[in-house]
């Protein structure tokens, strides 16, 4: 097999591969005898061919060549990250004659990585309300209620209506309504309807 047979054979693989993956792929074709590019589709590296190959990156000795080396990352012209992969095309009797190398332009992936980086993250330990309170709820909610009233100076006895909304309004920004069985819970402790409850979780969350 020869360069040439090399061009004609993979020519329709390699448009097929550039046009599945545009604008991203770039190919190039190395012929191995005379240590140049040989072909290029969809040239992304600002490279012609007729210049040298740069051989020297993939840090193997020709006759070592693998068939298919493993992707490795390179830095385009522009700084652009390029992921890389190489095949090794032989002629009858085995010997390296022509690569086809593979670019693929990562860098707007890469950008949407960060961007879901951003968009997913949340501080460390930062804990589910839900959670917080799922493990022995009720005792829970007697604590919440029991530090209210000890920094506030207050009994539960004698909480007025107006207090009694305070109290409901501190539990839910701790989270406690998103358990199921608390309102009707917190109701029997305020001795208020669990209507009322609803009603001040309205006023609440359209304030």
């Amino acid at each position: 097999m020869t360069l040439d047979d090399v061009l004609i054979t993979y020519d329709p693989v390699i448009r097929g591969a550039v046009s599945l993956f545009s604008p991203f792929l770039e190919v190039a074709v190395h012929d191995l005898k005379r240590n140049t590019l040989a072909a290029f589709y969809n040239n992304i590296s600002n490279r012609k061919v007729g210049d040298p190959s740069p051989l020297a990156i993939l840090k193997t000795p020709i006759d070592k060549f693998p068939d298919v080396f493993e992707p490795y990352y390179e830095t385009n012209w522009d700084g652009r990250k390029i992921k890389c992969t190489t095949v090794t095309i032989r002629d009858e009797k085995k010997k390296p004659i022509a690569l086809i190398c593979y670019n693929l332009d990562t860098s707007a992936f890469q950008e949407m990585q960060q961007n879901l980086n951003l968009f997913l993250n949340v501080k460390e330990n930062s804990a589910n309300p839900v959670e917080m309170f799922s493990e022995k709820w009720q005792e829970k909610i007697d604590q919440a209620i029991d530090a209210y009233l000890l920094k506030h100076k207050l009994r539960i006895v004698s909480l007025s209506t107006t207090q009694k909304k305070q109290v409901v309004e501190e539990l839910s920004k701790q989270g406690i309504f998103f358990l199921k069985n608390a309102a009707p819970y917190v109701a029997g402790k305020l001795q208020i309807s669990r209507a009322t409850i609803y009603n001040y979780l309205k006023v609440l969350r359209s304030e």
